[in-house]
């Protein structure tokens, strides 16, 4: 039986991830901060977890030398791009310093296993509309915010140890992932918990919003969880994988999809605080590659949005 470590399993991700693992037969163990794992002893698991910080390289050898994994994902970070800019440093330290620990580690302590780090489609950062779908082999980085070019340097650094130390090292470029249990701290999770709380009676019906033109490729993380299932059992070392739905949405469509969910009427106010320095105009992937392996998305943006909703209707209810 395959044992497997995420780091960062108590995320959005990471959890959705650790279940079809279990489910797929794997051992499973992670490791997340001790801020974050009290949403891991809130439930029972199946899972080995480990308490302590990717920057406490001391700690992951530790981890590592116990476990020893077949395979890793390395999803632990400062995951958010808008509060990259608020910030910076600990995007850097985490992303960057925290992400050289982990491959370190995977080199000194697990070199045959199978390495899958998250990057991001941040890293694409300004592309213009005639280069639009992203190729993740033909389109070239130009990150624009502190989190995309902490993950463009994170690929960069894998893909380094992937060529000079032969580790076995994946690359998919994760585009914003859409579901369940988020903290309001993206678009679609702000929207929701405002309409939420204005559906509950918690507040008044005026949605606070930030930059309504921009578009984006948005994922069900139930999709994305299985893709980089996928690519731990069928994906080419050393190959970029795009994990996207080749379709995007303005963030005014996501925005209106949501307020009908909701069945409430409200105002739409601009907030300047949920305004960033720039902002990609679009941002709209290429599948193709990761279809070929036979993925492909299987829950439409509508129930992903009808899901979220619901989920803060009854986590502002508890």
């Amino acid at each position: 039986m395959k044992k497997v470590m995420i780091t960062g399993i108590t995320g959005m991700i990471g959890t959705h991830l650790a279940q079809i693992l279990h489910q797929d037969g794997y051992q499973v163990a992670g490791l997340s901060r001790a801020t974050s794992s009290q949403r891991y002893e809130s439930r029972a698991t199946p899972y080995k977890h480990y308490q302590g910080d990717i920057l406490d390289a001391k700690f992951l050898h530790q981890v590592w030398k116990e476990w020893k994994p077949d395979l890793v994902y390395h999803l632990a970070a400062q995951g958010y791009n808008g509060e990259s800019w608020k910030a910076e440093e600990t995007t850097y330290l985490l992303n960057i310093k925290g992400s050289r620990n982990v491959f370190e580690c995977c080199r000194d302590n697990s070199p045959q296993a199978r390495l899958i780090p998250a990057c991001s489609s941040a890293a694409y950062g300004i592309v213009p509309q005639e280069l639009q779908p992203l190729n993740e082999d033909t389109t070239p980085l130009r990150p624009i915010s502190p989190y995309g070019v902490s993950k463009a340097s994170m690929e960069m650094m894998a893909r380094q140890f992937h060529l000079n130390y032969t580790m076995d090292v994946i690359l998919p470029r994760l585009f914003i992932h859409v579901g369940p249990d988020h903290p309001p701290v993206t678009a679609l999770q702000n929207f929701a918990r405002q309409l939420a709380a204005i559906k509950l009676g918690r507040q008044e019906a005026i949605l606070k919003v930030g930059n309504l033109g921009s578009s984006r490729d948005f994922v069900d993380v139930r999709d994305g969880a299985k893709a980089l299932v996928l690519l731990a059992k069928t994906g080419e070392s050393g190959q970029v994988y795009n994990i996207c739905s080749g379709k995007s949405w303005t963030m005014q469509e996501s925005l209106d999809l949501l307020i009908q969910i909701s069945g409430v009427q409200v105002k739409i106010g601009t907030d300047p605080s949920l305004m960033r320095f720039s902002d990609e105009k679009v941002l709209l992937g290429n599948p193709a590659k990761l279809n070929r392996l036979g993925w492909k998305t299987e829950i439409p943006f509508e129930r992903t949005l009808a899901d979220i909703f619901q989920n803060w209707t009854l986590r502002l209810q508890a």
